[in-house]
């Protein structure tokens, strides 16, 4: 069981490292050329990137659920319950960005420095920037933290290891976004990641907190 575990942890590390090049392999042809790559060429080589990436990503992932014996994950249709609860999350969600907001209003919090570096890249390379935190960010990241790193965990069929594994993907979600030197950005990152965790969580159905990840990131990126 720990071995199984180490691997799996280590397969989601080596794919965080794949997603991080991948952002770089998309951004760099267009800061290099100071903005003078052309849009179809970025939108291309995005498509390829990354569709390499989640057809690898996606792989693992259904590889992972077929070594285990819970029956809570599969696919839910999006009937009146799913959407009622889908509402509730971007309700939460948007608590949570606000109380965050209001605490770097006050001063206790500065600028992640996470949201100052997408700032600077948006102002270089807008049209990968956008591709990558409205398309591929939202798809990748649920992937990497709820559909492989809570499943890295062994006892999927019990409530208790479950709710451990929605924390434990909160916390390294919020630590993925901000360091552990800046403690209340960190905490809120975290929240954010467990509004989607305990989205994954109760539907059983990763496109449900694919969907709110991206409605997330697409309203930030518009603001």
């Amino acid at each position: 069981m720990i071995k199984t575990t180490l691997k799996r942890l280590g397969i989601v590390l080596l794919l965080f490292i794949g997603y991080t090049y991948a952002e770089l392999m998309v951004l760099l042809p267009t800061i290099r050329s100071n903005g003078r790559a052309g849009s179809v060429f970025v939108a291309g080589l995005f498509i390829v990137v990354f569709g390499v990436l989640l057809i690898v990503l996606w792989r693992t992932y259904q590889w992972f659920l077929s070594k285990e014996k819970a029956d809570h994950w599969h696919r839910r249709l999006l009937d009146g319950k799913m959407a009622g609860f889908t509402a509730l999350m971007v309700v939460l969600m948007y608590a949570v960005q606000i109380a965050g907001g209001l605490i770097q209003m006050s001063g206790a919090a500065a600028q992640p420095q996470n949201q100052s570096n997408l700032l600077t890249l948006m102002q270089q390379a807008p049209l990968a920037m956008a591709l990558i935190a409205c398309v591929g960010g939202p798809a990748v990241e649920e992937l990497l933290f709820r559909g492989l790193l809570m499943h890295s965990l062994p006892h999927q069929d019990r409530l208790g290891w479950r709710i451990f594994a929605g924390i434990l993907s909160s916390m390294v979600f919020g630590l993925a976004h901000t360091g552990v030197a800046d403690p209340l950005n960190w905490a809120i990152y975290s929240a954010l990641g467990g509004v989607f965790a305990l989205t994954y969580a109760y539907t059983g159905d990763i496109r449900y907190s694919m969907f709110l990840h991206f409605v997330n990131n697409t309203v930030a990126l518009m603001l």
